[in-house]
């Protein structure tokens, strides 16, 4: 099931984008300020969604989840901050649900445009080609711009 996510889900998020293995301790900190602050109602638009995993699922925390907030100096512009499925579920579809629902969310605020960006290493290919598979055209790639050998590969999707 995707819902909103609350309060209570924010040690559960904690632990999905840990178990990604995507961010190291001062980017889980920063994570974890940024969810307290949406939460608190700090981060008008900004908006979390998370996929359960129901009464079938062993593990008991959230299954996936995806951050997503109106682009602030563009008309109906919107960026997808994170999207992530924890590697114990991962390859059963739960992403493209999860992004199909960020998508229908963003719609129903007259978005124009869906940004998502990314990595452009090796390890970050799947990532890529999940986005191309969605519908969404590679649209820049800035070189070097996380650190050395590490792009940032930017993807749209217009509505």
């Amino acid at each position: 099931m995707i819902r909103a996510a609350i309060a209570a889900d924010h040690p559960a998020l904690l632990n999905l984008a840990r178990a990604t293995g995507l961010f190291d301790a001062d980017e889980l900190e920063f994570f974890s300020a940024m969810m307290i602050d949406c939460f608190n109602g700090d981060m008008p638009g900004h908006a979390w969604l998370v996929l359960d995993g129901g009464p079938s699922t062993e593990n008991p925390s959230l299954v996936g989840a995806a951050y997503f907030a109106p682009e602030v100096m563009a008309d109906g512009v919107w960026n997808l901050w994170f999207i992530g499925v924890h590697p114990e579920h991962q390859g059963a579809g739960h992403g493209s649900k999860l992004l199909n629902a960020v998508e229908d969310a963003v719609r129903q605020n007259d978005a124009r445009l869906l940004l998502v960006e990314t990595s452009g290493t090796d390890e970050m290919e799947l990532t890529r080609q999940f986005y191309v598979k969605a519908n969404y055209d590679q649209e820049a790639r800035i070189r070097d711009f996380y650190k050395a050998g590490d792009d940032k590969v930017v993807f749209r999707k217009a509505f």
